[in-house]
């Protein structure tokens, strides 16, 4: 009691959701890192999700899927999970870069966001969201209404750092190619990404990755999902509709060229979110198999308690999924 006089968090009845979250991300990747360059995407999918559903349904929370893989058999869209009395709404993808563990490659995590019922943003449902992401360090350098190179200027001075000095993460698309190349111009470095779109946001808002910033145009429920990541990280994020075609700018209506900031990605007053490692990169390393053990690493975040945490985990009893 006199703890909470004083406002010291009382670690007794102290209840985070990423700590639950986090059993979810590392039964997928511990799940789909068994096919490490064994060539089948769809089977690592098909495994990492299996693995998710299969902890959520045993958990403390009941929820709806609202974002991540619309493909996904085990956890699309609307999926419903009764695991407990806690209801939440759930953002996820049991893996982020199937192809990439499929070919051995790096930075393929495994991921869920969740917040309280309807606590994801209600926006028109196109494809693709233009977005701009930086770390703590950086927040308020960022608008998109501005050039790429005025903003790595802004970016490298709130750094104390010079434009040449930052590295841009950039998903490596057709439709990123005048990107990279404005951003080479400015002056900057290029880190291309195979597959993520989350992770790439997370790591230009995580110190100690080497990632300064994430610009691109990607998929519009993972930017949701990274925002809610930046929002608990104390970084910045700014996103805009981007539509294809004549029927998404009819969607998007009067909201077109609107600039979102993480605030409005992520309004959520309870946001949690869960990520480990499965092949290893810049963000996380990935799991570690050993005699009778598998290893893994992951970051949880909670914006109610204000926690950022990094955990390594032994598991020695670990499933095979062939």
């Amino acid at each position: 009691m006199e703890q909470q006089k004083r406002g010291i968090p009382s670690f007794q009845t102290r209840y985070e959701l990423a700590l639950e979250l986090v059993h979810a991300t590392e039964a997928a990747a511990l799940a789909c890192a068994r096919l490490l360059g064994k060539g089948d995407p769809d089977r690592v999918s098909e495994v990492a999700g299996e693995a998710m559903r299969r902890v959520l349904e045993d958990s403390g929370l009941s929820g709806t899927v609202m974002l991540g893989s619309r493909n996904d058999p085990n956890l699309a869209h609307g999926t419903s999970l009764a695991g407990g009395d806690r209801i939440v709404d759930l953002g996820l993808f049991p893996v982020e870069g199937a192809s990439q563990v499929a070919r051995g490659s790096a930075n393929a995590v495994s991921i869920i966001a969740a917040v309280e019922r309807g606590g994801f943003p209600q926006l028109p449902q196109v494809w693709y969201v233009e977005k701009m992401v930086a770390g703590p360090g950086a927040r308020g350098a960022i608008d998109l209404d501005d050039s790429i190179a005025d903003n790595l200027r802004r970016i490298a001075f709130a750094r104390d750092a010079r434009v040449q000095d930052l590295t841009v993460v950039i998903l490596d698309r057709p439709r990123h190619r005048e990107i990279i190349e404005e951003v080479a111009a400015a002056g900057a470095r290029v880190r291309t990404l195979e597959e993520g779109d989350v992770a790439g946001a997370v790591m230009a808002a995580v110190p100690g990755t080497g990632i300064d910033a994430a610009i691109g145009i990607d998929g519009l429920d993972a930017t949701l999902i990274a925002a809610c990541a930046v929002r608990c990280l104390g970084g910045e994020l700014q996103a805009r509709l981007w539509p294809r075609n004549e029927e998404e700018r009819k969607l998007i209506g009067d909201d077109a060229g609107r600039t979102y900031g993480v605030a409005e990605l992520a309004p959520a007053a309870d946001v949690a979110v869960a990520l480990t490692g499965v092949t290893g990169g810049q963000l996380l390393p990935g799991v570690l198999f050993g005699s009778g053990y598998a290893e893994t690493a992951s970051l949880m975040m909670s914006s109610r308690q204000a926690t950022i945490r990094r955990m390594t985990t032994r598991h020695h009893v670990v499933g095979d999924p062939s």
